[in-house]
């Protein structure tokens, strides 16, 4: 380990898995600590590597991880699904310690099954999960919450609204929670295909119909469709979705003028939601992709200063 900049939080955790791995105090410590980082303190540094594991697309979380790891002084490791030796039959597991070997001192790891990292054993470095399947995506919330504390709203009390395909989102189970961990009262509106019934309570959040909550809600956070996540039968059509739940300029002119927009991304521009959203000066689309540095360099300096 170089310099003495020191961590004001530690994490103890072998792995992230969840947002409910973090207790709430700890939870505001982090975003405290990822705040710092994102105002240019330096980060505590470190040698060896993080290795992004990401056997699913991504440009934002995967990229967000090699710069975190860039703040900590860590180099970077990259495998995918393509050209790795998962096409030879290499298990996670077994991919894992290689990259220990190569270096690593941590990982992010991204993978189509839900629940994957809780069945590994220990790998002799922190675990930190960067999506599974429909599960969890607790990065993203770090990220999300940091970038609502940067615009100077309170999440204790907040009423949060979440828009689109909550079945299949990750983003929406881990947002739920860590935003009502932090005392907001969370909000969801789909269609019944994506919404289905028991869903908003299992997630400990209310259903709303989508223009009373646009009207009301502090924080709206439109989903991608999971398109690769569903078989024939959820939507009529892409252009039916867009008229009766996408967040279109007409349906912008509901909110109210402190409201905020989120969208962890990537957009589908003209389906959940128009261009003119992006553009208004409520939205924190683009902050959420900065967050996202700071709050992933706050959290592997954590877990690193920890052991």
């Amino acid at each position: 380990m170089q310099g003495r900049v020191k961590s004001p939080v530690r994490v103890r955790l072998d792995r992230l898995v969840k947002m409910r791995d973090f207790e709430p105090v700890d939870l505001e410590r982090l975003l405290a600590r990822g705040q710092e980082i994102f105002e240019g303190q330096p980060a505590q540094q470190f040698q060896g590597a993080v290795a992004t594991v990401f056997y699913e697309n991504s440009t934002r979380t995967r990229n967000s991880f090699q710069q975190a790891g860039r703040r900590l002084g860590l180099d970077a490791l990259q495998v995918g699904r393509e050209g790795s030796s998962i096409q030879k039959g290499e298990t996670l597991e077994d991919t894992l310690h290689t990259l220990r070997a190569l270096g690593a001192v941590i990982a992010a790891v991204r993978t189509p099954e839900p629940g994957a990292l809780e069945e590994l054993p220990d790998v002799g470095m922190p675990l930190v999960n960067a999506g599974d399947g429909w599960r969890q995506h607790p990065t993203q919330a770090l990220a999300d919450l940091l970038a609502v504390r940067l615009a100077g709203r309170e999440i204790a009390g907040a009423r949060l609204m979440i828009v689109g395909d909550i079945l299949h989102s990750r983003v929406a189970r881990s947002a739920a929670d860590g935003f009502a961990m932090l005392g907001a009262e969370v909000w969801l509106a789909g269609p019944p295909t994506l919404l289905p019934p028991g869903l908003a309570q299992a997630l400990g959040a209310r259903q709303v119909a989508l223009e009373d909550g646009l009207r009301a809600a502090d924080l709206i956070m439109v989903l991608r469709l999971q398109q690769e996540r569903m078989e024939r039968g959820y939507l009529p059509s892409l252009g039916e979705y867009r008229r009766e739940w996408g967040l279109t300029a007409e349906r912008l002119a509901l909110l109210r003028e402190d409201a905020m927009v989120l969208h962890p991304g990537p957009q589908n521009r003209g389906v959940e939601l128009d261009a003119d959203v992006i553009r208004d000066p409520r939205s924190l689309i683009h902050r959420q992709i900065a967050c996202g540095v700071a709050m992933r360099a706050a959290l592997m300096e954590a877990m690193l200063d920890a052991r």
